[in-house]
């Protein structure tokens, strides 16, 4: 998609922990390469600020997040069926999001030079 921003540096600190882990282990052995961090959703604000990641995926999108990361998504928030992915500054939304609607977002947005 014209208009995005490469991502190299993931961070998934969506609800629950072992969600987020099973998300994040898959996206290590999916996408070799990729720098994949893992925080509580508490923590969010604080792991953008720090790590400066070029993908999140939580449960609740913060203004931090928005103002900061250039590809998002905010992965059933409250327990929604809708999930919101904000990609390169294009927001939309999906119904019932999988791990394969995750790792195609990431893939498609991640660096030439990260590709296997």
């Amino acid at each position: 998609m014209p208009g995005m921003e490469a991502t190299g540096h993931i961070l998934v600190a969506n609800e629950s922990a072992s969600y987020r882990e099973s998300i994040a282990a898959v996206f290590r052995i999916s996408l070799p390469g990729l720098e994949v961090f893992e925080a509580d959703s508490g923590d969010l604000n604080r792991e953008v600020v720090r790590l400066r990641p070029d993908f999140v995926i939580c449960s609740r999108v913060t203004p931090v997040v928005e103002e900061r990361v250039p590809n998002w998504v905010e992965l059933y928030p409250e327990c929604d069926p809708f999930s919101t992915f904000c990609v390169g500054g294009e927001r939309y939304t999906k119904r019932r999001v999988d791990l394969s609607d995750l790792l195609v977002v990431v893939t498609r947005t991640r660096p030439a030079s990260h590709v296997v």
